[in-house]
């Protein structure tokens, strides 16, 4: 009896003793990347470093990279990040985090403002607002006018040229843009879902912000949209000394401090 009464005594404290380190357990941080526009799927040392660390990676290619060139509607692209999600939770996350550099940092944004259960939203840079463009280039407000004009003459789907704008290592530079009219003000329209500001005031989860010091995308500072992010301790604007197309790499130290802040 002795003995039965030992063994179950231990059997409680092993039980005990499970429960308190799942409790303990971080979270299995999944992490979606998504690389700026005409880019390829992100890498480098940024992706190196999250992976070296424990975290799950998913870099899908999205439809603004330089092989799809803009094959669907902003809104149906971000949907593809719904299946990089699913890809992590199949490989055994439990939280998940959407980040991205320009573009790809505009579209995490959009992500977040849109859905809820993330752990947190990193933005590298993020670019590509349309109401900036238009008060940029002459070129870019024309070629949205354009495309509002074939729109309305029920031309929407046919594919045609636009005049558009990218950021590189050197700054910004005028890019033509061959798609349809509806594709094209999905992006870029009035109403597009890529309006930086207003998404970063919808945001659920945590907001982590990277600009580069030598970046022209980044001279409006924190106000531009950041400081419209809804309150959290876990909000970050973080400077880093480097150009655009930089700033990832410069930013996993940054980027590992904060992911570990979640857990």
């Amino acid at each position: 009896m002795r003995r039965v009464f030992i063994f179950l005594f231990l059997l409680v404290g092993l039980a005990g003793f499970t429960a308190s380190v799942q409790a303990q357990a971080p979270q299995k941080i999944g992490i979606v990347l998504l690389h700026g526009k005409l880019g390829a799927r992100m890498g480098g040392w940024l992706v190196d470093a999250l992976k070296n660390a424990g975290y799950l990676v998913a870099t899908p290619e999205m439809c603004w990279s330089g092989e799809r060139r803009f094959d669907r509607t902003y809104p149906d692209c971000l949907a593809e990040v719904d299946a990089a999600i699913s890809s992590l939770k199949a490989q055994g996350a439990t939280s998940i985090v959407v980040g991205g550099l320009s573009l790809g940092g505009n579209a995490a944004l959009a992500y977040g403002a849109t859905h809820t259960g993330l752990a947190g939203i990193i933005g590298l840079s993020p670019a590509d607002n349309p109401a900036s463009k238009m008060q940029r280039s002459p070129q870019f407000a024309a070629s949205v006018a354009k495309a509002q004009d074939l729109v309305a003459q029920g031309k929407g789907d046919e594919k045609t040229s636009f005049d558009d704008t990218n950021t590189g290592p050197k700054g910004s530079y005028p890019m033509t843009v061959d798609s349809t009219p509806r594709i094209f003000l999905s992006f870029n329209g009035p109403d597009s879902l890529a309006n930086i500001p207003a998404n970063a005031a919808k945001l659920k989860a945590p907001l982590l912000w990277v600009a580069g010091s030598d970046d022209p995308t980044q001279s409006r500072g924190p106000a531009f949209a950041f400081d419209k992010a809804p309150p959290n301790p876990l909000n970050r604007y973080v400077i880093v000394h480097v150009s655009h197309t930089q700033v990832p790499d410069a930013a996993a130290d940054t980027v590992l401090a904060w992911l570990a802040a979640l857990r």
